[in-house]
Order: C-alpha cells, then sequence, then structure tokens
C-alpha cells in the first residue's frame, strides 16, 4: 500500500509575530532616539523649501533629511549604501516612516536642497546642542588638514608652468608681426608691436588675414606634397596663438591670485604636500586644506580652503565663525602654522586673547641657552638715543625696512672682532631684523600659553581638535572626497561633521545614563 504522507524534511513557518509597531522594537538608549530628540527641537522645514513643478510629488523631504543626517552619524556616506540601509535598517524605517527611496534621488535630494541650506541646518543643530550641553564656545581650539580630493593625481596645471609658456608665445607673435610688417611694409601697414597681445587684438589680425586670401582666392592646402601659400601659413600660426593664449588665460583664471596650481579633473583642488606620503618621495597630490573650530569636543565651525598652509586661513575663517555665531571667540587657541604678525594684528583688532603659537615658541621656551643668549637680536641692548648695540658694545647701522616692516640692520664692525664667531656665521657683516611689533606680540602670546590657562588650553587643544581630526579618519574611515569643486567638497566634509557631532553628543548622553 504507497503512502500519501508528505514527507517534510524541513520545514519553517513564516508568520507575523506581535508587536507590529516598530517603535517598541527600537531600544531606549538606541542611536535614532538621540537623533529623533535633537530633530524634534529644530526647524528644518524652513530650508527645505522647493520648486513647485508639475508631475508626482516626490518623497517627503523631512524624511529625507532624517535620511542623509542619520545615515552620516552612522557613518554611512555612499549613496548607495543609504538606500540599502532605508531599506533593511529598522531605525531608519522607525525614523523615516518607512521611506525607502533609491540612491539617484538621495543624491537629487542633496543636490537640490543641501547644498545651499547645510551651512544653516549646521549652525541650528551646534546651537541646540550647545545650549543642551552648556558649551562656552568662546574657547575654540583650532586646527587644519589636508585631504585629497577626488581627482587625478598626475593631470595638473602649474601656474609658474603656465605663465613661462604665455612668455615664450608672446614672443612668437612678435616675431610672426616683424615678419607681417615687412610683408605689407609697400601698403603701408603696420602691425602694433606689443609685450602683452590680447585675445582681442589677434582676432583682428586673423580677421584681416581671412580678408587678404578671399581676395587673393587661395584655397588652402594640406598633406604631403603641396605647398602651403605665405598667407596660410601666417594665418594658422595667428588661430593657433589665439587658440593657445585662449588656453593659458583659462587655466590663469582657474588658477586665480593666491595659488599656484590646479587639478585638471578638479578645478578646486590645489597641489599639496600631503602627511601620507607613503613612497616617501615628496609626491604633491590635489587636495583641499579642511579648517575645523572644536569647542569641548564639537565641530562648532568648519570651512574648505585652496591654501597650502594655514596660516592663511585664520581671519576668513574667525570671519565666518563671527557671521555665524555673531560673535568672535574670546580664547582663539592655534598652533604655530597660526602665528604671525598680520594674524597677531587682526586678533588684537578683534579683541581676541593671543593664544596661539609661533614657528619659534618651543626654542624660545626651552632652551635656555637661547633664551639667555647675548648674541640673540632680541637681547641686544640699545643706548639712550635708541639705538641697538651689538654684544660688543658697537653701534648697529640702521640699513633700510623691509615691506613686511622689518628694520634691517648692520654692523660695520664685525672684521675685527674678537666675539664674531659667535656672534654671526660667514664673513659678512653680522646683519639683523628687527620688528619690535611682532616681538611685543609674540611675548604677549607666551605670556598668555606660559599661564595656568594657557597650559590648560594647550593641553585640551591637542586633545579636542587633534582628536576630531583623528575620529573622522579612523573611525569615520574619511581620507578622500568623492565630491568635486570646492562648494560640493564644504557639502560633503560640513555632513560629515554633522554626523560626527550627533555621534558624539548621543555617546556622552549614554554617559550620563549609565
Amino acid at each position: 500500500m504507497t503512502s500519501t504522507q508528505l514527507n517534510q524534511y524541513y520545514f519553517n513557518a513564516k508568520q507575523l509575530k506581535l508587536p507590529l509597531e516598530m517603535n517598541i522594537l527600537i531600544p531606549f538608549d538606541s542611536e535614532v532616539r538621540t537623533f529623533d530628540e535633537v530633530f524634534s527641537k529644530i526647524e528644518v522645514k524652513k530650508y527645505l523649501v522647493s520648486k513647485s513643478h508639475q508631475g508626482r510629488l516626490g518623497y517627503n523631504s523631512v524624511n529625507m533629511l532624517k535620511l542623509v543626517l542619520f545615515c552620516q552619524m552612522e557613518k554611512i556616506h555612499s549613496l548607495r549604501a543609504m538606500e540599502k540601509a532605508a531599506k533593511n535598517d529598522i531605525r531608519l524605517m522607525w525614523l523615516t516612516n518607512e521611506l525607502k527611496p533609491s540612491h539617484n534621488t538621495i543624491k537629487e535630494f542633496i543636490n537640490t536642497h543641501l547644498k545651499t541650506s547645510i551651512e544653516d541646518i549646521f549652525l541650528e543643530i551646534n546651537q541646540y546642542i550647545a545650549k543642551k550641553e552648556q558649551i562656552d564656545i568662546n574657547t575654540l581650539y583650532i586646527d587644519g588638514t589636508k585631504i585629497e580630493a577626488n581627482a587625478n593625481k598626475y593631470k595638473f596645471v602649474w601656474k609658474n608652468s603656465i605663465l613661462k609658456f604665455k612668455q615664450k608665445l608672446q614672443l612668437k607673435i612678435t616675431k610672426t608681426l616683424h615678419k607681417l610688417n615687412e610683408d605689407y611694409k609697400h601698403l603701408g601697414i603696420y602691425f602694433l608691436i606689443k609685450e602683452d597681445y590680447e585675445i582681442s587684438y589677434l582676432e583682428k589680425i586673423r580677421d584681416f588675414l581671412v580678408n587678404e586670401i578671399d581676395k587673393e582666392g587661395i584655397d588652402f592646402v594640406y598633406g604631403k606634397g603641396n605647398h602651403k601659400s605665405g598667407l596660410q601659413r601666417d594665418y594658422e600660426d595667428i588661430v593657433d596663438y589665439i587658440e593657445k593664449l585662449t588656453s593659458y588665460n583659462h587655466d590663469l583664471e582657474i588658477i586665480g591670485p593666491s595659488r599656484n596650481s590646479y587639478a585638471r579633473t578638479d578645478h578646486g583642488a590645489t597641489y599639496m604636500r600631503m602627511k601620507d606620503d607613503h613612497m616617501r618621495n615628496g609626491q604633491l597630490k590635489a587636495g583641499y586644506n579642511i579648517q575645523i573650530g572644536v569647542s569641548d569636543g564639537y565641530i562648532m565651525h568648519m570651512d574648505v580652503y585652496q591654501n597650502r598652509s594655514d596660516y592663511k586661513t585664520l581671519e576668513p575663517f574667525l570671519e565666518g565663525f563671527n557671521h555665524s555665531y555673531g560673535f568672535y571667540p574670546k580664547y582663539p587657541v592655534a598652533d604655530a602654522g597660526y602665528g604671525g604678525l598680520i594674524n597677531y594684528r587682526y586678533l588684537k583688532s578683534k579683541d581676541m586673547e593671543l593664544y596661539q603659537k609661533y614657528p619659534m615658541y618651543k626654542k624660545e621656551t626651552s632652551n635656555q641657552n637661547y633664551i639667555n643668549s647675548p648674541y640673540r637680536a632680541e637681547n641686544f641692548t640699545k643706548d639712550k638715543n635708541g639705538n641697538l648695540i651689538c654684544p660688543k658694545g658697537r653701534k648697529m647701522n640702521y640699513l633700510f625696512t623691509r615691506h613686511n616692516g622689518k628694520d634691517v640692520y648692520e654692523s660695520s664692525t664685525c672684521l675685527r672682532c674678537p666675539l664674531a664667531s659667535k656672534c654671526k656665521k660667514g664673513k659678512a657683516p653680522r646683519r639683523i631684523e628687527v620688528n619690535e611689533e611682532l616681538w611685543n606680540y609674540q611675548k604677549k602670546a607666551r605670556d598668555n600659553l606660559q599661564s595656568d590657562l594657557g597650559i590648560e588650553l594647550r593641553i585640551q587643544r591637542s586633545i579636542q581638535v587633534e582628536g576630531a581630526f583623528g575620529v573622522l579618519k579612523e573611525d569615520f574611515k574619511f581620507r578622500r572626497f568623492k565630491r568635486r569643486g570646492i562648494q560640493n567638497v564644504k557639502l560633503e566634509f560640513m555632513l560629515l561633521s554633522i554626523g560626527y557631532n550627533l555621534s558624539k553628543y548621543h555617546n556622552k548622553q549614554q554617559r550620563f545614563v549609565q
């Protein structure tokens, strides 16, 4: 007799289980609850006004913003990873009311809504955290780092090379115009010789040659065995000069006055020397200079610059901070890359304290031999008339004042001086540069940094701002930009900073709970 019973070797019943409400499944200490607390206290709808359009309605913009920012908090940065998380992460389902956009939709939302409003959203989140955590942002720890751009490392343009090629091109143009003047001298036509030729001037010469070609009925010929006429050669030379000059001017316009290079695949990137030089050959890479200001561990302000050094970023950075918060920080603390006469003048003009190191700070505070050396220019004495006196007791002669305000002095009695071997190097007379304004600023900064408050601020600067960069690079795995263009790069890093601040806020809240 044949059995009709079904032998099921594997059976796993899939059925609905209570509870059906996802809110019950989210732990009370979940990151998403902290995020929801912050998000519910800020007004973001005013930053997400979309243009009216025909067709079906898109996704809810507030929920889309929640999706993007929570993904940043959870170290999810790629668009496809966001799409995947929206479909599978129960926290995102609960937070966004089960929103499941594609990666293209997320990209469109970021480009449409966040390019112009991300700074306001960043500021409002920071103001809420600062108020909740009672953060004193009058103390701002400032530092910068260089992040590699999303650009080809070998497709670069150097300003000095362009200027050199342009100068050679000007000489070629002059040589061609001398030839044309000889050719048309019998007609009384003379082309003006210049040191710097404009494209519009060359276009007029080209148009003249076109008319001459039409008058003589010359047909252009190409290829082996065909002899070009003189007019055709002159015309082709002028056209070639116009194309090259246009290209050079375009490159110089992109580079601008404040940098010396740019990347062809990302015009906003500048070639810089990076710290992670694995080949140890000093190779330059296209990158951006990222500046952040940290208070109590939070990134309260950030900006992106094309400068290779930090020195010239301090003033625009603090002006940006003032534009956001309406005041200047009382204690902007920075390392030796920011200390200098121009920055010290600026800080004092805005009533900010001098807690910034300068390049010789370490030597001037730790090397006693250098500090007390009588051959050091700062230790030279003055006579009753204000003249500088060298260690041998002889008067130093004033020579001139440099453009940076430094007075240059030179001794005329070094030849037979018994102290010459200790006082100077080489056979030339001892020459020193004096800027008492800078020395006074440096003394003030040195006294501030060696006070009890200064020591505490120096310690906290190393912990907080360098610690923030360490978390972003190691924990958030941020080593290279994905976007191109300085505005897009700023958007990307600002989203990252929001994620960093929200993550830090959650971690601090959990510390109090435990």
